[in-house]
C-alpha cells in the first residue's frame, strides 16, 4: 500500500512539472509559422528534348545498367564468366532509357566467345548473333 502511495505521488509531481513546462496549456500545441518561399524554380518551364534526355540518363541510367547486366547474365550459358565492356545508358523518346554495350561470356565448351553487342532495357535483351542488333543499336543507342 505504501508503494502505491509513493507511485501516485511521483505521478502527480510529473503531471505538475509537465503542465508547468507546457505553459499551463493542456491539449494545445504550438503553431509553427508558415513561411512561403517563392522562387524562379517554382515557375518551371518545360524541358527541351536535350535537357529531358540528360535528366533521364542521370536519374535512371545507373539503375538501367545494373538491371541490364542482370538480364544479360540470365541469357548466357555461363553467367559467372560474363565480362562487360563500354556499357553506357541512353535515352530516346521511343525506347526510354536503355543500356548498350559489349558482353563476353563462356560458351558450352568453356571458351570465351568474344565481345558481342547488346541492348537492354533491363527487362529484355537483344544480343548480337542471336537477334537483329544493328537496327536496335542504331535506334536505341544512337550510334
Amino acid at each position: 500500500m505504501k508503494r502505491i502511495g509513493i507511485l501516485l505521488g511521483v505521478f502527480a509531481v510529473l503531471v505538475v512539472v509537465g503542465s508547468a513546462l507546457n505553459g499551463g496549456k493542456s491539449g494545445q500545441t504550438r503553431q509553427q509559422p508558415v513561411v512561403a518561399i517563392t522562387s524562379e524554380k517554382a515557375k518551371e518551364t518545360p524541358l527541351t528534348p536535350a535537357e529531358n534526355k540528360a535528366r533521364q540518363e542521370k536519374w535512371f541510367g545507373a539503375a538501367t545498367i545494373i538491371a541490364a547486366q542482370k538480364a544479360v547474365r540470365a541469357e548466357v550459358k555461363d553467367p559467372d564468366s560474363v565480362q562487360f565492356k563500354d556499357v553506357f545508358s541512353n535515352y530516346t523518346e521511343a525506347y526510354d532509357v536503355v543500356a548498350c554495350g559489349y558482353v563476353n561470356a563462356k560458351n558450352s565448351f568453356g571458351a570465351y566467345t568474344g565481345y558481342k553487342a547488346f541492348v537492354s532495357s533491363g527487362k529484355s535483351v537483344i544480343l548480337e548473333g542471336r537477334d537483329e542488333i544493328k537496327t536496335a543499336w542504331a535506334s536505341a543507342c544512337g550510334q
